[in-house]
């Protein structure tokens, strides 16, 4: 399947739902040949066409279904109506020509054998030609010298161009007084604009392989931040978007009327209501016969500080269990990203189908190889955006934030990772390494944020490029020559933090050498050692000699001082040494502090 495929039978499964405002959705599915537009004015009439009240619509309240034309649709400098519900300039009789087109149209569809009530009510007030005097008596809008609507606005948009709504009272038993709300007027719309087409030049879709009315312009408004991108369109006649192997449009690729409007309108209905945009990409991961998937932003689990690798996984299985429960196993997802190429293109940045099996399954292993355990959210996986803005953001305030060009770009490599088994790039890992061996640059919220994503990212990658094993704890039997000297600079930072005069904010000398310890480590170890003398001079003796016993251990691990490998810049497991270390000693110390206390309490 291609994603028009895949669109298109997502609609046909969730075709019930077209037109329904269900609670935890932000739209609805359209219905055929209809649009979803913002209103700023509702008109209530009675069935006889007589006008009762207006006023004006709050944002919140906008999202309103109409129907249109193919050509009303897609509108720009040349005028079509829309069958019903249209902006002001088309029904106030002072724009003729938008008002003829306007009336002509209604009639044709209130006269035909598809008429519906309300059609005729909205037609029999619209010959009235009140519209304008009855707007202005409510206080709606307001006119000008001439008696035509002033430059006045409401929710921003000029009364001339505000979309006008529909409601029919008293309402139809069981049924909606809404036109945007009634069902039975969607179905009346549709048979009557399908018995329009039905003359209409016909051919093989590309889409569903059966005969159907050749659709030359297609819908607009998949992703609502880009109204007027298109993800298909050909309307230069003149340049190369076609010409050269083909003399029209359509035989480049030819999609039938009803499938285009059945792909594009669950495309919006996707991305609205389940994609997650960043920058000017929005992505979204559905499954075409509507069961619940996990979505980009997953994975969303609560943070237990005291929680270990084992606990995690746990949970991360009882997370994805509900999804393999909702998802057969042979039933299909479909990942895709969208954005916009030009002001009025819209591209498929990304796209991949797979067995929902094996789409939990790549899940499940991105998190459980790619966590680490934190100091307040214990073992946790950094997210996408997280990983993204720790290598290739700035610090901004309190927060590290990555230029809205380079993260949806980004995110989407990471994805391809995720759901394409791909390592991480090196680029990623060298950015993410870069950043955490310079503390100095981020505060210290930032700081462990940015050790905490990179053990992580390291952690992962070097699983994948080297089959190691790394685990999340210390592993005093580990002699890589990186990791040994990471446990020293977090024992050299530590030593300064225990002696009794240190001054809780002041930057310790293992912070500050830490970008030189990294290039050149034996240098910077017996420049940290030197310093670390005054230090232990300030210690107790028990905690003196309980530093320089590790201190010890870690030296003679080393080898041997005459080796060329120790003055070598030290490879990113460095920081899971200095990590694994830090965490370790911070875990003694508060053992012994919840001794004294408890002594300290039995005593009493």
């Amino acid at each position: 399947m291609g994603i028009m495929q895949a669109a298109y039978r997502t609609y046909e499964a969730q075709a019930h739902r077209a037109g329904k405002v269900e609670e935890k959705d932000k739209e609805p599915l359209t219905p055929l040949s209809h649009a979803i537009q913002n209103a700023q004015i509702e008109i209530v009439i009675s069935n006889e066409g007589e006008f009762i009240k207006a006023y004006s619509v709050t944002k919140d309240q906008s999202k309103t279904v109409i129907p249109v034309t193919i050509e009303s649709a897609n509108r720009t400098s040349k005028p079509y109506a829309h069958p019903l519900c249209d902006q002001l300039m088309y029904l106030a009789p002072y724009g003729e020509e938008k008002f003829s087109l306007y009336v002509d149209q209604l009639e044709q569809w209130a006269s035909s054998e598809f008429s519906h009530p309300k059609v005729r009510a909205v037609f029999a007030y619209i010959k009235g030609k009140t519209i304008v005097r009855d707007l202005a008596e409510s206080g709606v809008i307001t006119l000008d010298e001439e008696g035509k609507p002033s430059n006045g606005k409401i929710e921003g948009s000029e009364y001339s161009k505000c979309l006008t709504r529909w409601q029919i009272i008293p309402a139809p038993e069981g049924g909606s007084s809404a036109c945007w709300e009634d069902s039975t007027l969607f179905d009346s719309y549709i048979a009557f604009y399908a018995y329009k087409l039905a003359s209409a030049r016909k051919d093989i879709c590309f889409v569903t392989g059966w005969e159907d009315v050749v659709c030359d312009m297609h819908p607009k408004g998949i992703v609502a931040a880009n109204y007027g991108a298109k993800l298909a369109s050909a309307n230069d006649n003149s340049g190369f978007t076609y010409r050269g192997r083909f003399t029209e449009a359509w035989q480049a690729y030819c999609i039938g009327y009803t499938a285009s409007q059945k792909a594009h309108h669950a495309l919006r209905w996707i991305t609205s209501n389940q994609g997650v945009t960043f920058g000017n990409r929005t992505f979204i991961c559905w499954n075409p016969e509507g069961a619940k998937v996990p979505s980009i932003k997953f994975l969303d689990m609560p943070s237990d500080e005291s929680a270990d690798f084992i606990s995690y996984k746990k949970q991360l299985r009882q997370t994805l269990s509900g999804y393999r429960h909702a998802l057969p196993e042979t039933s299909d997802v479909v990942i895709a990203a969208f954005d916009t190429a030009t002001t009025g293109r819209l591209s498929v940045t990304y796209y991949n189908e797979l067995k929902a099996s094996d789409f939990l399954n790549r899940i499940e292993d991105w998190y459980a190889s790619l966590c680490w355990k934190s100091k307040r959210s214990g073992v946790y996986s950094p997210t996408f955006r997280q990983i993204v803005e720790c290598a290739f953001g700035v610090q901004r305030g309190n927060y590290l934030e990555a230029d809205e060009r380079i993260l949806p770009e980004r995110i989407q490599q990471l994805l391809h990772c995720m759901i394409d088994r791909q390592p991480i790039p090196f680029d990623v890992v060298q950015a993410l390494v870069s950043k955490a061996s310079t503390p100095l640059a981020y505060n210290s919220e930032n700081r462990e944020l940015l050790l905490t994503t990179t053990c992580a990212v390291i952690r992962k990658y070097r699983n994948e490029k080297y089959k190691e094993e790394w685990t999340l704890a210390l592993d005093t039997a580990n002699r890589n020559r990186s990791y040994l000297f990471g446990r020293l600079l977090a024992v050299a930072e530590q030593v300064e933090r225990s002696a009794s005069d240190y001054e809780e904010g002041r930057e310790t000398n293992a912070i500050r050498m830490q970008s030189v310890f990294a290039q050149r480590p034996l240098y910077g170890w017996r420049i940290l050692e030197e310093k670390l003398n005054p230090y232990f001079a300030r210690l107790s003796p028990g905690l003196r000699n309980y530093f320089k016993n590790i201190i010890s251990e870690i030296v003679d691990m080393l080898p041997g001082l005459n080796d060329p490998s120790l003055g070598k810049k030290l490879e990113d497991t460095y920081l899971l040494g200095y990590y694994h270390q830090r965490s370790a000693m911070t875990r003694k110390k508060q053992i012994e502090e919840k001794e004294e206390d408890e002594d300290e309490s039995a005593e009493e």
